[in-house]
């Protein structure tokens, strides 16, 4: 619609629908957010479902051919245990039970994979001429030596042969792959034989090794035993040691002599302190200090008790009689002759306690003095056994030294010689390969979700490879993400009629409500009402700039607004004039003439044109004088909107120069059809300097573009009678009517 010249009469009036809620617009969602990237995904998928499709149709293809082409191969299993014990030939621990590890059955796994073995089974199973491990087709196989031929095959074998353990046991189990079961069977069999084979052949080898080393290290301890009782017999006799019962003389002698310094010890200390007892007591008696009990004598007792009664019997005597009186003194008399009696009988029982206590005194030191001088005797005795018993006793431990290991390294051979249980292998077969049922190799449903998973992965990484250098700004979400620019509005492709003035004079059409959507987002786009005079340009031509000038002047008058519509594209004119009335854009430019005598008016109440007029070399030059903002400023005076249609921006001056004088640019994009990097360089263009970018109206948008979310799908017309349209459309009479020109 946009490539075809519409004349100005053709807009006429027509009823205007109510406004619907603005349904466009920013969303609330900032870029880089995760539900933008499933969108971002969703939309990949249905826009490029089919390269997704194309990827897994051929890989499953690609499988499907693999799997016929492919020959079946069969895995046989064979499972062994590893013994938990073996025989310790050599040692000397009498503990004969070894705990197996995971070290051990590792060690095992390997050996069954070594090349070693894998010769060995070759020339057992005869592989050399086995058309699977062999390339007995390749040219020049015959002439290879055996040689080569074996190390070929090894390497074939051992590729299919796999060897693991079973969890944590001490099971391990081998597996080989082979086109025929009952061959592949064989193979793990013979795998399993020859590796307990070669396992017994290395016991049996080990232990030969083992006697002769015995016998060799008991040959060598033998001698060394012989030398040292000999050493020890002449020491005996050079030191005058006597054997009594297994024990020298000398040393049981010295044993005895140990108890007796003990016994002696003992008696020593308990006399040291016997002689401190008497001494202490014999200190006290010189100074006439005495116990008690030390001054007790019969007699003694007798004579105080006797003075005691004549003491108060002389007392008595004294109360009655003065002390002259005879009979007082007779008793004064015998008083002190029995003190005197108890004086000297008290010195002689001093003196004798003091001589007794000087006799135990002298005693003790005497018996001290004794035990000392016997001790030490001992003690000299103890020394010279024990100093010459050190020698004889070193000799005699290296004697049994030599003896313990002669009788261990004995009963070890005894144990090789006679043992029967040497040749048991430490490996075990559990179970014998049987001949599977069932190829294990290729796996169908395996290969085919592979294949699925595969051509999915790859589909999805070509579709999102393909949108990424496709790089076009197709949907809403683009406008938003990659432009960074708010939605004014969006406009859907209309390929079921040719009238756009008679779609757009439809209140029931979808491109009517778009309009009258853009329209509405337009008047909310700045807190007093948005801009009034509006630049309608694109990146190029084709894009329906002129279509939405001319939709969004014709739903802008449609809400009682004087609207007025410059085509000023002065290089491919939009509105044609039928009459002589006007000069155009370019000849008001170019002429003094009035602004009001050259617009013209259409049937569409309120709408007003002033159509380009006739073209001129240098549009950009004359956009850009002072005439033009003149009149900008009459049509600002006159009218409550400006729709401005100018040229494209790509490789024109025009559009920049229109931008940097109106009171916003609407930038029309056209849904699916540039890049991104055409467009923000044409936005660059026009966004510098006094312009000002209001936002952008995709137009042509179709559901094919939609992503998951996008909801301009909405159909404006719900509950309207829409099927007439799009069965027959309007009948002709009415649409004659849209079409009707002005005179």
């Amino acid at each position: 619609m946009s490539g075809t010249q519409v004349s100005a009469n053709q807009l006429q009036g027509q009823p205007m629908p109510p406004v619907p809620p603005m349904v466009t617009g920013q969303y609330g969602v900032e870029p880089g957010d995760s539900m933008i990237n499933l969108r971002q995904i969703f939309g990949v998928l249905v826009r490029r479902w089919w390269v997704v499709l194309l990827f897994i149709v051929v890989t499953v293809a690609l499988a499907a051919l693999m799997l016929m082409r492919t020959t079946p191969v069969y895995q046989a299993e064979s499972l062994l245990e590893v013994r938990q014990q073996q025989r310790n030939v050599v040692g000397t621990s009498p503990i004969d039970e070894v705990r197996v590890d995971l070290a051990f059955v590792a060690t095992q796994i390997e050996l069954l994979q070594s090349k070693t073995l894998a010769e060995e089974v070759v020339e057992a199973a005869n592989l050399l001429s086995d058309p699977y491990l062999a390339p007995v087709g390749m040219e020049g196989w015959s002439a290879l030596p055996r040689s080569e031929k074996l190390r070929i095959v090894t390497n074939s074998f051992q590729g299919n042969l796999d060897v693991r353990p079973v969890g944590r046991s001490r099971l391990i189990s081998v597996t080989f792959l082979h086109p025929d079961p009952a061959k592949a069977a064989r193979i793990a069999n013979t795998v399993t034989e020859s590796f307990i084979a070669n396992n017994l052949a290395q016991q049996v080898n080990s232990t030969t090794f083992a006697r002769g080393f015995l016998e060799d290290r008991l040959e060598t301890v033998r001698s060394s035993l012989e030398r040292a009782e000999r050493e020890l017999v002449n020491y005996a006799t050079e030191s005058d040691i006597i054997i009594v019962d297994g024990e020298n003389a000398r040393e049981a002698s010295g044993s005895l002599d140990i108890t007796s310094l003990k016994t002696l010890n003992d008696e020593l200390t308990q006399a040291t302190l016997a002689t401190v007892e008497a001494r202490v007591a014999y200190d006290q008696a010189l100074s006439n200090t005495f116990p008690a009990e030390l001054l007790e004598n019969n007699t003694l007792n007798s004579l105080k008790s006797a003075r005691i009664e004549l003491s108060n019997e002389y007392r008595d005597k004294l109360a009655i009689y003065k002390a002259g009186f005879p009979e007082v003194q007779e008793i004064k008399s015998r008083l002190d002759f029995i003190d005197e009696e108890i004086d000297q009988l008290t010195e002689q029982i001093i003196n004798t306690a003091r001589n007794n206590l000087k006799e135990d005194y002298d005693r003790a030191v005497a018996r001290e003095g004794d035990l000392s001088a016997r001790v030490a005797a001992l003690k000299a005795s103890v020394v010279d056994v024990r100093e010459k018993s050190i020698d004889y006793n070193i000799l005699q431990r290296q004697v049994e030294t030599e003896r313990s290991q002669y009788e261990a390294l004995l009963q070890r051979l005894k144990e090789v010689s006679v043992a029967d249980d040497l040749g048991e292998s430490l490996v075990a077969i559990v179970d014998e390969a049987r001949a599977p049922q069932s190829p294990a190799k290729p796996n169908p449903p395996l290969w085919i979700a592979v294949a699925l998973l595969l051509g999915s992965a790859l589909g999805f990484a070509a579709a999102y490879i393909l949108e990424i250098v496709n790089d076009i700004v197709a949907t809403m979400d683009d406008v938003r993400e990659k432009l960074g620019l708010s939605l004014i509005g969006v406009i859907p492709a209309d390929k079921e009629s040719d009238d756009f003035i008679g779609v757009l004079g439809d209140p029931q059409s979808t491109i009517s409500e778009a309009y009258a959507s853009a329209r509405a987002n337009l008047q909310f786009s700045g807190p007093d009402g948005g801009p009034r005079v509006i630049q309608v340009t694109s990146t190029r031509s084709g894009e329906g700039k002129s279509v939405t000038s001319i939709g969004l002047a014709v739903r802008f008058a449609g809400v009682n607004l004087k609207v007025l519509l410059i085509d000023a594209d002065m290089r491919r004119p939009t509105f044609r004039h039928e009459t002589k009335k006007s000069i155009g854009l370019s000849g008001l430019l170019t002429s003094r003439e009035s602004f009001s005598e050259h617009i013209l008016q259409t049937q569409t109440p309120g709408l007003s044109v002033l159509p380009s007029g006739p073209i001129v070399p240098n549009p950009a030059e004359i956009l850009s004088s002072s005439r033009f903002d003149e009149l900008l400023a009459h049509a600002r005076k006159h009218f409550d909107y400006v729709i401005v249609d100018s040229p494209p921006v790509l490789g024109l001056a025009d559009a920049p120069t229109i931008a940097a004088k109106v009171d916003g640019t609407l930038y029309v994009i056209e849904s699916g059809e540039l890049r991104t990097s055409q467009v923000r360089n044409s936005i660059s263009r026009i966004s510098t300097g006094q312009s000002r970018l209001v936002g952008v109206v995709m137009t042509k948008y179709q559901r094919k573009n939609a992503r998951y979310g996008d909801y301009y799908m909405y159909e404006y017309n719900y509950g309207n009678d829409k099927s007439k349209r799009r069965k027959g459309g309007l009948d002709k009479k009415e649409k004659e009517k849209r079409r009707m020109m002005l005179s």
